[in-house]
């Protein structure tokens, strides 16, 4: 049981991943075609989807886990820690994309600039969850 919920954590990881790297090269592509931006725009809101499905479903697994797994919190490895710290500063600039998004959407154009800062956070958060994972369950 605890594989299946392993390969549904994993399955959550690779779609946040895939999301991440979607909105990256859209707005790499928009940066450097702004002529396409309206088209290539349109597959931000998908994408950014995709990554609140895929935080949510590492969420839930990565709890479901923690009690199947390790019987709790009391017996994961110390490393755990600092990955569930990344995870938290990830899902926290999860949100903040959300927000900025959405006031970008309602008018705030100026906020647009942020993206691509909040993207690159995220990205180098992803690599040091998976760097710190594997560490902490080696």
């Amino acid at each position: 049981m605890n594989q299946i919920l392993l390969i549904l954590h994993l399955f959550g990881f690779g779609g946040g991943v895939a999301a991440a790297l979607g909105n990256f090269l859209v707005t790499a592509q928009v940066e450097a075609n702004p002529a396409d931006a309206a088209a290539l725009s349109r597959l931000r809101m998908p994408f950014t989807r995709a990554g609140q499905g895929a935080i949510g479903l590492l969420w839930l697994m990565g709890i479901i886990l923690l009690w199947s797994k390790w019987g709790g919190p009391a017996s994961v490895p110390s490393l755990f820690w600092v990955k569930l710290l990344l995870v938290v500063a990830l899902t926290a600039v999860i949100g903040a994309m959300d927000v900025t998004m959405k006031a970008v959407r309602g008018g705030n154009v100026a906020l647009a600039a942020r993206l691509p800062i909040l993207g690159r956070v995220g990205a180098a958060l992803l690599v040091l969850i998976v760097i710190v994972a594997v560490f902490a369950f080696d």
